[in-house]
């Protein structure tokens, strides 16, 4: 089953996603891969940021689409949408972010679309597919 995505991130990690085909997340604290980690040695005690690396490394799958927005935290602007084409890995060697799932960027915006209703979206969260699709149409 295909899920739809919205993922508010940095403008200069957004520039980054779309030169290299790929969408990334990071955490201070998260400093390996976050699918070697059990239950019992998880990496933080911040459950809103593990859910988020749940979401990134565990549920999002290839295939799945993604509408990437930066934004401070009452903003989201869309910059670009893809559909996910990797599985998740760590890249320790980054300076950004070290988390990495590879895209096929299907558009991006020459000006940020600021979408108002989506301003409250965390770092990755799923959306619904009709509000995914409306959101598209509207931008």
């Amino acid at each position: 089953m295909t899920n739809y995505w919205a993922m508010k991130t940095f403008k200069d990690w957004a520039e980054e996603f779309i030169t290299r085909k790929e969408i990334g997340l990071d955490e201070e604290g998260v400093d390996a891969d976050y699918l070697g980690y059990d239950k019992s040695s998880l990496p933080l005690d911040n459950t809103r940021i593990l859910r988020r690396f749940d979401q990134f490394c565990k549920w999002a799958s290839v295939g799945d689409y993604v509408l990437v927005g930066t934004g401070q935290t009452t903003k989201f602007n869309a910059k670009l949408v893809g559909v996910i084409t990797g599985d998740y890995h760590f890249d320790a060697s980054r300076q950004s972010y070290r988390h990495i799932r590879k895209i096929e960027v299907l558009k991006v915006y020459d000006e940020p679309v600021e979408i108002e209703k989506w301003g409250q979206i965390q770092r990755i969260e799923l959306v619904g597919h009709q509000d995914f699709i409306e959101t598209l149409i509207e931008c």
